[in-house]
């Protein structure tokens, strides 16, 4: 990893960067000259608007049916696009990681974040499963504190599990020594009952591991499976601490989320 851009984690131990992308030797035109090409351009000029273009891509994806029943709907982007914590739920869902190991490892979670944006994998993805993915929630499901919401998704074992969860958090105080302020716990458990908290293991690794504890620190969670059992497998979003109003659209003090898992 290239010194000269930002690493995490942060300073109250979230994972830091969410996604990564190339620094430098990139390919592309050149500055002095219309018809010229580059090899040595890069810097977080490169990095940022590599991922932005595929986000671009993500929405036009979401707006063209991708995700809900199939391409050709041609809706306008600025009509029909997901929310802010989705489209973020999506990219990291579909991210492509560099294999490491170990919390000192140059290719370590908190310097790679969840690895490089993968909009084709999402594409694939979602033709494989008769045009949309197996939970993909758009902020349209509300909890409150000590509320739970559980979806099923069936495996057949062959292909890598992956559930991310991801919430817009209400602003916090800068002087605070955690972040975050909501809390919200993404729990997986397999069909013969072992459960994987959001997070656990992945830190030091590709894959997550079972047991541990609940996340309280970070707003994006994710639960990475490499060979999963085939079976029902149970995706859990609990909310641990609604402290504010994260979903100011209704009376009650609650949280909406994204969730996908692919």
């Amino acid at each position: 990893m290239n010194g000269g851009a930002s690493i995490g984690p942060a300073a109250d131990g979230r994972i830091k960067p969410e996604l990564s992308n190339y620094y430098d030797r990139i390919d592309t035109t050149s500055s002095g000259s219309d018809t010229s090409y580059t090899a040595s351009f890069g810097g977080t000029s490169g990095a940022t608007p590599i991922t932005c273009g595929n986000a671009g891509l993500l929405f036009q994806m979401w707006a063209d049916g991708v995700f809900d029943g199939g391409p050709g709907k041609g809706r306008d982007v600025f009509a029909s696009r997901p929310h802010a914590s989705t489209a973020k739920a999506l990219l990291i869902n579909g991210a492509d990681q560099f294999a490491f190991s170990g919390t000192s490892h140059d290719m370590t979670r908190t310097h790679q974040g969840w690895g490089t944006a993968n909009v084709r994998y999402l594409h694939e993805q979602a033709k494989a499963n008769g045009w949309k993915l197996p939970v993909l929630v758009n902020e349209t499901d509300l909890l409150g504190t000590g509320q739970s919401k559980k979806y099923t998704v069936a495996v057949n074992g062959t292909k890598q599990f992956k559930a991310t969860l991801a919430y817009t958090d209400p602003a916090g105080s800068p002087s605070a020594s955690v972040a975050r302020v909501n809390d919200l716990t993404l729990k997986v458990t397999a069909p013969d009952g072992t459960v994987y908290y959001g997070n656990n293991g992945l830190k030091a690794g590709n894959f997550s591991t079972a047991g541990g504890a609940p996340n309280t620190v970070d707003t994006v969670e994710n639960v990475i499976l490499e060979k999963p059992a085939a079976g029902t497998w149970t995706v859990e979003v609990v909310a641990t601490q609604v402290n504010a109003d994260g979903h100011p659209e209704t009376s009650a003090t609650d949280a909406d989320y994204a969730l996908v898992v692919s």
